[in-house]
């Protein structure tokens, strides 16, 4: 992996290790302005969750959607993806059995898939501060749009792109 400069193998593993700490199970907290942006969102959109976590994490993953964004989304969908075993399901293939119209994500590998697929994606970088969403070649994608906050992932759901 790029990030962290090893092989997908060692990747796997470190993560797999990452999911059995503290922090993962308890320490993980909500990026400012989501569960304001969310719930404002939630009005007008059918929000689910579509998530890269394995189907061993959803149990976990459920507890801490529900703990932080209670009620908010009708569904939480895992795609088992970098699972030491089992089958993945990739995001474009959950997204367009939901009929999703947007993706939210921090991945440019996930974002370009989806655009691919048809589906608009806002490319989340937190304030800028996310060095595995830097690809350029992403913001080239027509249907791909680059945000850096909820109040903007608002407003790019609030003005038109759901529209257009």
């Amino acid at each position: 992996m790029r990030i962290w400069n090893c092989s997908r193998d060692e990747a796997d593993i470190r993560g797999h290790e990452f999911f059995k700490t503290s922090y993962f199970k308890s320490g993980i907290h909500t990026i400012p302005g989501a569960q304001t942006a969310l719930q404002k969102l939630s009005r007008f959109c059918n929000l689910s969750v579509v998530t890269s976590r394995q189907n061993a994490l959803k149990d976990h993953t459920i507890d801490w959607i529900e703990k932080n964004y209670p009620g908010l989304f009708l569904e939480i969908h895992c795609g088992s993806h970098f699972a030491l075993d089992g089958v993945f399901t990739p995001k474009s293939e959950i997204c367009r059995s939901l009929g999703a119209k947007v993706l939210i994500d921090d991945n440019p590998r996930y974002a370009i898939e989806c655009a691919d697929a048809g589906i608009r994606v806002l490319l989340f970088d937190y304030e800028n501060s996310y060095p595995w969403s830097k690809t350029l070649c992403v913001d080239q994608h027509p249907l791909v749009t680059r945000v850096h906050s909820w109040k903007e992932v608002e407003h790019q759901l609030c003005h038109g792109l759901l529209d257009s």
